[in-house]
């Protein structure tokens, strides 16, 4: 899972096959490390009749077993299945059982539209952008033709627009904007929908966009300033002041290679990152 996990209890010979994320765990402190770092990811199915006899037969806690397959017969919330592996390990503490549970209770009673966002939006928040890309696209794909309140359509393909301009494809983040616009008719994805487009200096496009949805001069003059500040941070500014002190003394011409070569690189690795699956 990429870190190292101190299992004091039984470890499975056969180990359990998580299909979501394709991966397989061998204890109840890995199951419980990946409920705690997945927890909108989990669904009223994460607790199998095939996890629980697993948790018996693999790592033999008989009475778990049997309390979970008795719980799940009574139909007991999946915040209540999820709790009694979490308590039973110790590997996280109460305040992060206790978060994990209130998490789960906040989505439990969600419709299967709103459950499948708000996982999207956690993938978000954690910079796993183009899983939650996936989602947010397989999400619209599932529910498209008047499935989806139309406003609640809309938020999704504002935070789709978001995701696509995290990874600076603005052209397709002001796309999404667009049609989050249309549905929601909210000021931010009108915002950004231009914004995104003076980010790529798509002047033709900005101006056509103005036109259709017959933008107010004022507002369209905050975007510009909006954006422009954006461009004038002081981290972008002294970047811009050391390049050009590099390039004015030649006896530096080593260094400026150095310098970009090293900012290049942590701007790939960065980037790299974001776009990880």
């Amino acid at each position: 899972m990429g870190e190292l996990i101190l299992c004091k209890q039984s470890i499975a010979a056969n180990p359990f096959f998580l299909e979501d994320t394709s991966l397989n765990v061998y204890s109840l402190e890995e199951l419980s490390y990946y409920i705690y770092n997945n927890v909108y990811l989990l669904n009223s199915d994460f607790i199998s009749v095939e996890l629980c006899n697993w948790i018996g037969r693999e790592l033999g806690y008989r009475q778990l077993q049997q309390q979970l397959l008795d719980s799940k017969k009574d139909n007991a919330p999946l915040h209540v299945l999820v709790g009694m592996i979490l308590t039973q390990i110790g590997y996280l503490s109460k305040s992060e059982i206790r978060q994990v549970l209130q998490t789960i209770s906040s989505f439990e009673n969600k419709s299967g539209m709103e459950c499948r966002k708000m996982r999207a939006d956690r993938l978000m928040e954690k910079d796993k952008i183009v899983d939650a890309i996936f989602e947010y696209e397989h999400l619209l794909d599932e529910h498209s033709g008047g499935k989806m309140p139309r406003e609640f359509e809309g938020d999704i393909w504002h935070n789709l627009g978001s995701a696509y301009a995290r990874l600076f494809f603005f052209d397709e983040a002001s796309q999404c904007f667009e049609q989050a616009y249309m549905r929601n008719h909210k000021a931010a994805s009108m915002r950004l929908m231009l914004a995104s487009l003076r980010c790529n200096r798509n002047q033709e496009q900005f101006d056509a966009l103005v036109a259709k949805y017959f933008i107010p001069e004022d507002v369209v003059e905050s975007i510009k300033e909006e954006v422009t500040d954006l461009s004038r941070q002081p981290e972008i500014s002294q970047f811009d002041q050391q390049i050009d002190e590099l390039l004015q003394d030649k006896s530096e011409r080593g260094q400026y290679d150095l310098k970009v070569s090293e900012i290049l690189g942590r701007w790939k690795q960065e980037y790299n990152r974001l776009c990880r699956i």
